[in-house]
């Protein structure tokens, strides 16, 4: 079992950067050179720690973030690795979320690439620390000085050089440390370093690069400034402390280099880790709310000594093992045999034992104090982006957020008789990835399985034929549209039925007219003088509201619309409310016909991230798809390298098939996020086209 660990002897980190950059590696040799391991995997052989699914295995590619420690100084780093593939952003985003601090990985030759942008993005927008791996040093073309330049460049970053490589390519052997002025180099096949002076055919170059980070770090404190402008030598430790002041603040980004399948300055890597990285923040402030009482703010302070609370960011299902619940403990410190509320579901579960992993192996631990990163196995009803509490302090913390789904597959059982099965299938699916959803849709009558991108669907779609032996058939989702009406209109409808007995009879006049676009359904009742009874009124509504369900033009419902009952008449023995439901209803379609009716199309807000090579074709392919170019960016107007923003507006109906097609127009090097805006109208060839295909379809149907 593993020691005890306090929050200010945590890190945790996340590993983040564009896919192939050599990050599950480095994860590898992050735990070789901390002795967690025996030797550094292999991504051709199926040998990597964190690649230990089949599909990952055989597609070579992370698809989970995977979670593994080292222990070092009396310190503990928590490692997340995450995918660098935009089909997999939920599992990086949620790891990002519950760690101080992201080390992004950046090839040596090929430099920042889209999906490193993306998450520096996302990193500069949450003000989170993070520093920079510059991998593979032992590669063909590898050039530390333009990749230095590069991530000026392409990020804007304010970087401080930590260490410098002993050669480049096939002559690359070691690393620089500037801090400590000595050259290290691995030994005991990369397990640990050999520790000696600095060549003198570098030790000019070392010496300049640690004159700009005694610059650097004393920009970090006022104090130190005040020192260095006064020609003082800072010690070491103020250096250090300079640096990670500065680090903690996100001005300053550091940068090392090394290769991760050589081990070669990993030991740098895991100290900057130890040295810079901040710890979780004792003492702060979350903000979450009661379950019962929304609207009721509670605050979660970080402290061993406050009531337990977690955050659940990642649920992996294994067939044979169960429920694999990762956590971060926000306040307290959970314990082995306690039970915990989950507050979301108002449940209690019972935790037997702590884990940490590695991979997928675990650990014991004793405790996990406030801050720290743990497992645990086997609950029954807790989910990701749930929150698990002490019972008499309840609270959910919602501090998980993931993206939207972009892309969607309708789909359907093969066989009759799956139905059911399927259900618990995507249950248990959409408990593990939250950014993965699985839901009928009442308006096309199309059940959807929506996710990131293709690549996760048909992984998804094939390890439920693989393990379940259910084969679900897919198509194109339909596109929910809506009716609505352009101009007042005027309408009476008398309902008048005689069977024998009592009969039937409601009389209504009703006014339509349009409302403002996204305010639904408007109901005025202007009786006066008791025209209509006013126990009829209600199925007056009832009726208009049921009527609202089907519009005139392709029976999609009708909104932003108002009706104002201004007449009507009644029978003192026939009439009922049902009566003047079925008055209502024909009314309502009457007006409709008159009232100028017309479709309405869901409109997206995309965001396009692209290569500026590609922005000719974009805003092309924009236009052709009946979008709108709303704006175009860069991270700042001086800004002459790397991705561009495209911010636009296209219907669904021609995004449905983006994600594959975004691909191939950019070879990869654009990925995109969408999410509902709004509804406008559509008429012409494109209506009438819509409207032919809702016939045939209710003709199927």
């Amino acid at each position: 079992m593993l020691k005890e660990y306090t929050t200010e002897q945590v890190r945790n980190v996340a590993i983040v950067g564009h896919s192939s950059t050599g990050k599950s590696t480095l994860f590898d040799a992050m735990l070789f050179v901390g002795g967690k391991i025996d030797k550094i995997g292999k991504p051709d052989d199926g040998s990597l720690t964190s690649d230990y699914d089949d599909e990952e295995k055989n597609r070579q590619i992370s698809i989970r973030s995977a979670l593994g420690f080292v222990e070092t100084d009396d310190t503990k780093i928590n490692i997340i690795d995450t995918p660098g593939m935009s089909d997999f952003v939920g599992e990086e985003r949620a790891a990002l979320q519950v760690v101080e601090a992201a080390i992004i990985v950046v090839d040596s030759a090929d430099g920042v690439q889209i999906e490193t942008e993306k998450v520096w993005r996302y990193l500069e927008e949450n003000n989170i620390p993070r520093l920079i791996f510059v991998n593979k040093m032992d590669k063909e073309r590898a050039n530390y000085d333009n990749i230095i330049e590069n991530i000026k460049t392409k990020l804007g970053a304010s970087t401080a050089t930590l260490c410098l490589p002993q050669g480049e390519g096939e002559s690359f052997k070691g690393v620089i440390d500037i801090i400590d002025m000595k050259a290290m180099s691995p030994k005991d096949g990369g397990k640990t370093v050999q520790v000696t002076d600095i060549p003198a055919d570098i030790k000019e170059l070392a010496e300049l690069e640690r004159s700009n980070l005694i610059e650097l770090a004393a920009e970090g404190d006022d104090e130190l400034i005040e020192k260095f402008l006064e020609g003082e030598t800072l010690t070491e430790e103020q250096i250090r402390t300079g640096l990670k002041e500065q680090v903690e603040r996100c001005n300053l980004i550091p940068v090392i280099c090394g290769s991760s399948m050589k081990s070669i300055g990993i030991k740098n890597l895991l100290n900057v880790i130890r040295d810079f990285v901040p710890c979780p923040v004792v003492g702060k402030e979350y903000k979450g709310y009661h379950p019962d009482n929304h609207d009721q703010e509670v605050t979660v302070t970080m402290k061993a000594d406050e009531p337990f609370s977690a955050v659940i960011w990642k649920t992996y299902i294994d067939q044979y093992a169960g429920r694999f619940n990762f956590m971060k403990v926000i306040s307290g410190t959970l314990l082995p045999d306690s039970e915990v509320l989950n507050a979301n579901k108002n449940e209690k579960e019972r935790i037997s034992k702590l884990h940490t992993t590695i991979g997928h192996t675990n650990d014991d631990v004793p405790k996990l104090a406030a801050g720290d990163i743990g497992v645990v196995i086997k609950l029954e009803k807790t989910a990701t982006a749930e929150t698990l509490c002490d019972s008499k302090h309840p609270v959910i913390l919602p501090l998980i957020k993931l993206p939207h789904p972009v892309f969607s597959y309708a789909v359907e059982s093969a066989k009759k008789g799956d139905e059911d099965k399927i259900g618990q299938v995507f249950s248990r699916i959409t408990d593990e990835n939250p950014t993965i959803t699985y839901q009928f849709n009442p308006e096309t009558k199309q059940t959807l399985l929506s996710g990131m991108g293709e690549m996760q669907l048909d992984i998804v779609l094939k390890s439920i034929k693989e393990k379940n032996k259910i084969e679900l058939v897919t198509s194109e989702p339909r596109v929910a549209y809506r009716e609505t009406i352009t101009k007042s209109a005027d309408a009476q409808y008398k309902h008048k039925k005689q069977s024998g007995g009592h009969g039937q009879f409601g009389e209504v006049y009703i006014r339509v007219k349009p409302t403002d676009r996204g305010s639904g359904f408007e109901f005025i009742d202007s009786i006066v003088g008791g025209a209509i009874p006013r126990g009829y009124i209600p199925g007056v509504e009832k009726g208009l509201r049921e009527g609202m369900q089907e519009g005139v033009l392709a029976k999609y419902p009708v909104v932003d619309v108002s009706v104002d009952l201004y007449d009507g008449s009644y029978h003192p023995v026939d009439s009922s409310e049902m009566s003047f439901k079925i008055a209502a209803r024909g009314a309502l379609k009457k007006a409709m016909e008159a009232a100028g009716p017309i479709l309405l199309e869901p409109v997206m807000e995309v965001d396009i991230f692209v290569d500026k090579e590609y922005m000719g074709d974009i805003l092309n392919d924009i236009t052709s798809r009946r979008g709108k170019v709303l704006g175009m960016g860069t991270k700042d107007e001086n800004d002459t390298g790397g991705i561009s923003v495209v911010k636009a507006q296209a219907p669904l109906a021609e995004m449905i098939r983006y994600t594959i097609d975004l691909r191939a127009m950019t070879s990869g090097k654009a990925t995109f996020e969408m999410k509902f805006s709004h509804y406008d109208p559509i008429s012409g060839r494109i209506a009438d086209k819509v409207i032919e295909d809702r016939k045939k379809e209710l003709e199927e149907e």
